[in-house]
């Protein structure tokens, strides 16, 4: 029941008042603190929060305050009302959300990211794909395949329906797998003894560099035009000697 009763923004202490509250009645804050166990100070405390949000009320007899939980059903108003000021909070965002978009940059752009883990590579291959142009790249697909499967299967699909095509070099070990025969790409191939863990792609402005390790696997991410330029003209000295 705390469980639940916590998913609605109520403390653990409100919810033992409010359900002592339930099971006594019409009670004094003394006798709320004795059958909860809670100090009275925080029985107060506790008490002016669920006044605030209706589930408490409370009548004074004798110039003394008796408190009576409201009818559980006022649970959902709460919810209700939660929801509303969520949806109101959520268009507020929508509206700013341009003006954000417009503050000027004071720092100057960082042209190198560091990513890390399995996540890391997949931030970078989304990065990719936002691009929506064709692109380059070599290294060992089996062990991409192998770290982020299904997320690897699914972004080639995403590729082909973008209709980005590119070319890559792969290893020895990766001929024949899915893929590197999937529509929109041109492999080649290199021996296994000159590749490694690490692979490289070069999209727009930006070069990966990705450590494809299972313990640690890891990407640096460089954005500079010129870099770009001369990865490219590295790759197609690789391109002309690596085999179809």
């Amino acid at each position: 029941m705390e469980s639940v009763l916590s998913k609605i923004g109520l403390t653990k202490n409100e919810i033992n008042v409010y359900t002592t509250l339930l099971k006594l009645g019409n009670a004094l804050a003394g006798e709320i603190t004795s059958y909860s166990g809670i100090h009275r100070r925080n029985v107060y405390d506790a008490i002016e929060r669920l006044i605030e949000k209706g589930l408490v009320s409370f009548v004074i007899i004798n110039n003394r305050k008796w408190f009576k939980a409201a009818d559980p059903s006022r649970l959902l108003v709460v919810l209700d009302e939660q929801k509303r000021r969520i949806d109101n909070v959520k268009i507020s965002i929508e509206q700013i959300i341009p003006q954000l978009k417009a503050l000027p940059i004071i720092k100057e752009k960082q042209d190198v990211l560091y990513f890390k883990g399995k996540e890391g590579l997949k931030t970078v291959y989304e990065d990719i794909l936002a691009t929506g142009q064709s692109y380059i790249g070599y290294g060992p697909g089996v062990h991409i395949d192998s770290l982020l499967k299904a997320y690897f299967k699914d972004y080639v699909r995403r590729r082909i329906k973008k209709n980005m095509g590119f070319r890559m070099i792969w290893d020895e070990h990766s001929r024949g797998k899915y893929f590197t025969k999937t529509p929109l790409v041109e492999s080649r191939f290199l021996p296994n003894d000159v590749c490694s863990h690490a692979a490289l792609r070069i999209y727009g402005n930006k070069v990966a560099i990705m450590l494809l390790s299972e313990e640690q696997p890891l990407a640096v991410v460089l954005e500079n035009k010129a870099i770009a330029d001369g990865y490219r003209k590295y790759f197609e000295v690789m391109w002309r000697a690596a085999k179809p």
